[in-house]
């Protein structure tokens, strides 16, 4: 079984249906939804959160959903060989500690914290991160598949095709977390 996640656990519903539309703002096709996404006021529904929107701003309905899906811009600061970033948390897939060295990794490179991983699960917890492991919280907006595995586990395939392990400590909250 595999369960895709594209937008983190909030989904969206475009009416009326158009295929443009759906692939600027990046929506997935789902049968259950939370927001209701319309260009018409007319197709509003009762017991749906509703955003009715000009086609012609799109590029602020996107960073609207941007933001309702990941949350306010919170950024953190690390660092690699080519020096000191600070980065948006919504960009980090996962958080992990090699012994007393925590790293915030991205899509395509990493860098070192000299936050503590359970100051990070603190100040994350908020924004949509969950512990999976004791070396690990993960953004639940950057969980591509959830696949189960032996023993009780599942992996997590993330966006940028790291597989991270929920171990069976963290099993009943993650699962929680996300209704599944």
């Amino acid at each position: 079984m595999s369960l895709s996640i594209e937008m983190g656990w909030i989904m969206f519903k475009l009416k009326p249906s158009n295929k443009n539309l759906e692939e600027m703002l990046r929506l997935p096709k789902v049968s259950n939804y939370d927001y209701l996404l319309t260009t018409d006021k007319d197709l509003v529904e009762d017991d749906k959160i509703n955003i009715v929107f000009k086609e012609a701003q799109t590029h602020k309905i996107n960073r609207l959903l941007d933001l309702i899906v990941n949350g306010e811009e919170v950024f953190l600061v690390g660092h690699n060989e080519r020096g000191q970033k600070r980065v948006e948390v919504r960009s980090i897939q996962y958080v992990e500690t090699f012994g007393d060295d925590v790293y915030l990794v991205m899509k395509d490179y990493r860098l070192l914290t000299k936050n503590k991983l359970y100051q990070l699960e603190k100040e994350l917890n908020d924004i949509d991160f969950i512990r999976v492991s004791k070396s690990h919280l993960v953004n639940i907006g950057k969980i591509r598949y959830i696949k189960p595995a032996i023993n009780s586990r599942i992996e997590l395939i993330m966006n940028n095709d790291d597989i991270v392990e929920v171990k069976r400590t963290y099993l009943k909250d993650f699962k929680e977390t996300l209704k599944i």
